[in-house]
């Protein structure tokens, strides 16, 4: 990067840096990064620094809505974990504002766009407008207002992996054509929540390998949709419909799920792409083992499980995989 030049701007290549949502600046919060517009290619005007408090809404060229704010690539997971303890800190409190429930959300779907596109699952443009409905979503919706609350309590891990499996659900219904608002919405909260179970799970069952789980220690792990639905069911604007999907988050379309172990004609419509979604973004993301790329993870259902999906829900999945496929091989 060279040295500040005319009026503040600063040369700096393209490829060193990264657009972020607005959504994620209070005015007033301390920036824990530099903040900068693109002004043209390769070049940045400086609109905060590290350490300063955020003062943007009196500049016209910040509010114009087709300009970005952007920060350097190795900044955004110090931006986003730094925006997420801020408002995690303040969904604790009562009256919490609508803009703060609005920039948790944006949080999470930022960190998961960033780690689908960085795992090739699928065209960025495609999960910017996923993460777009995801986040006007919770501002119309009433029920995310009861979803925050509890996502609020939820380890960084299983809140990111429940916004992951949202957005590869997302993309998912718009390949099988689930176009209903409705619908989407359902799943989206579905997703959010799916996991909420887990929360009741001793810590010392994740400290190791699944294989090594005593007979009690799985039954429990099994139990955990079970869990979870008790856990949402006194909440009135959730609708019976999600905690439905929720409780079969596990199953498959053999019958070698859990907690019920239902087949796939038994399983609801909405359920049956959570069920994928949520399993193909353990494998994208696992924690205990190697990472799958998305091809591996497609090949791995197939080859080494026998594809026990929906075979509707596996062949959209199939379809966005290699959709991107071969616009990386034109490109």
């Amino acid at each position: 990067m060279s040295s500040t030049q005319n009026k503040g701007l600063e040369a700096i290549a393209d490829t060193q840096m990264t657009d972020i949502s607005k959504e994620f600046f209070f005015e007033g919060m301390l920036l824990p990064v530099n903040v900068y517009l693109r002004i043209n290619p390769g070049s940045y005007l400086i609109i905060g620094k590290k350490g300063d408090k955020a003062s943007f809404a009196q500049l016209h060229s910040y509010n114009n809505p087709n300009v970005n704010a952007y920060v350097y690539h190795s900044d955004k997971p110090t931006l986003i974990q730094y925006v997420q303890d801020l408002t995690t800190k303040v969904l604790h409190q009562k009256n919490v504002p609508e803009a703060v429930k609005v920039k948790f959300i944006s949080g999470l779907a930022e960190e998961g766009l960033d780690s689908l596109a960085k795992s090739g699952f699928t065209s960025v443009s495609q999960l910017q407008k996923v993460s777009e409905l995801i986040v006007q979503m919770a501002q119309t919706q009433a029920p995310f207002d009861e979803i925050f609350k509890v996502m609020v309590d939820l380890p960084a891990s299983e809140a990111k992996h429940g916004m992951t499996s949202c957005m590869i659900c997302m993309l998912l219904c718009e390949e099988m054509q689930v176009k209903l608002p409705a619908a989407q919405e359902k799943i989206a909260m579905a997703c959010l929540l799916h996991d909420v179970g887990l929360k009741h799970l001793p810590k010392s069952i994740f400290e190791k390998p699944r294989h090594l789980w005593s007979a009690d220690e799985m039954m429990a792990f099994e139990q955990h949709p079970i869990v979870g639905v008790e856990m949402l069911r006194d909440i009135k604007d959730i609708p019976s419909d999600v905690l439905l999907m929720i409780s079969e988050h596990h199953e498959n379309s053999l019958g070698t799920g859990f907690p019920k172990r239902i087949r796939d004609v038994k399983i609801s419509p909405l359920g049956k792409i959570l069920i994928l979604g949520n399993y193909f973004s353990n494998l994208l993301f696992s924690a205990t083992g190697k990472p799958y790329t998305p091809d591996e993870a497609i090949q791995y259902i197939e080859d080494i499980m026998g594809q026990p999906f929906n075979k509707q829900a596996f062949i959209g999945l199939k379809n966005i995989v290699n959709k991107k496929y071969l616009a990386d091989k034109k490109a």
